[in-house]
């Protein structure tokens, strides 16, 4: 599946309008202020929010076992690349305990605007 028909699914699942979030994705990845990974049927947003921090969104269609594999596969790219620190607002708390099954350690944010951090460990 390709990535844009993740994210519209997903947008359209949590009742947002997925034609909004493909298109402000769109801008923010055209202007270098955003990529995207993808692995299955999850897609990782990383936008830029300062030197080396970046802030995770989580688009997926995939169930626990499948999201974990693909959680493991976005964390290894990630630990080779310069970003230092992720921030992300999960309204999900089964999201925060799938990560620290995985070995991230899941900290208490130090920017007000999320409610999780981690520290690059690569």
């Amino acid at each position: 599946m390709k990535a844009s028909e993740i994210i519209r699914q997903d947008a359209e699942q949590h009742g947002v309008d997925p034609d909004r979030v493909l298109t402000f994705i769109g801008e923010r990845v055209e202007n270098g202020q955003a990529s995207i990974l993808q692995n299955g049927d999850s897609v990782l947003l990383l936008t830029k929010i300062g030197s080396g921090d970046v802030e995770l969104h989580l688009y997926t269609l995939e169930q626990p076992m499948a999201l974990m594999k693909s959680l493991k596969h976005f964390i290894s790219i990630i630990e080779q690349t310069p970003i230092r620190r992720v921030y992300g607002k999960a309204d999900n708390s089964g999201i925060i305990k799938m990560l620290e099954s995985i070995g991230v350690d899941v900290q208490e944010s130090d920017r007000p605007e999320y409610n999780w951090m981690a520290v690059n460990r690569g």
